[in-house]
């Protein structure tokens, strides 16, 4: 069989972007929503008391995978010992190789809710602000989007919501 390889390139990362990153991720894992932060997914693993950290974030842009993974353990210190894997990925990355395949989209026509208030809700619940209007509202788990879904649903009265299984972002 083939192997495919793409090209590495060497970045060097100083010790003080390392150490913002990891307080930043903290931040947010402790509840404190920082501007344009990652949004974490922890994945339970069965009847363990392990999971999967899936942290999506743009700050990735410029990290290498295995220091975004080592970024991630630090971030989470005393309980990094309970995770099985730490993944960091920039929204492309997680589109691209599908760990996102379940999307929460609205389906309210033009009126149905001012677009500042929806874009707000999707945000407050993980959505990846994309500029502009454009948010996406993604998740790794099916369980993860049906409970956000039905929060959205008891938040926006007038919202209809749509749960898909799709690799493609824009459905």
């Amino acid at each position: 069989m083939p192997v495919f390889k793409l090209k590495a390139t060497a970045t060097v990362i100083k010790k003080e972007q390392r150490q913002d990153l990891v307080a930043q991720l903290a931040k947010e894992r402790g509840g404190e929503a920082i501007s344009k932060g990652p949004v974490i997914f922890e994945i339970p693993l069965g009847q363990t008391n392990r999971f999967d950290v899936l942290v999506v974030w743009h700050a990735w842009s410029d990290i290498p995978s295995e220091i975004r993974s080592e970024i991630i353990l630090e971030a989470y210190k005393n309980d990094s010992a309970r995770i099985a894997q730490a993944l960091g990925v920039t929204y492309q990355e997680a589109i691209e190789q599908h760990v996102l395949p379940y999307a929460v989209h609205p389906m309210t026509r033009a009126g149905d809710i001012d677009p500042k208030k929806l874009k707000s809700a999707m945000l407050k619940h993980g959505g990846i602000d994309l500029g502009g209007d454009m948010v996406h509202l993604r998740f790794p788990t099916l369980a993860m989007a049906e409970e956000v879904h039905r929060k959205l649903c008891d938040e926006e009265q007038k919202g209809y919501w749509s749960i898909v299984q799709s690799p493609d972002p824009m459905f």
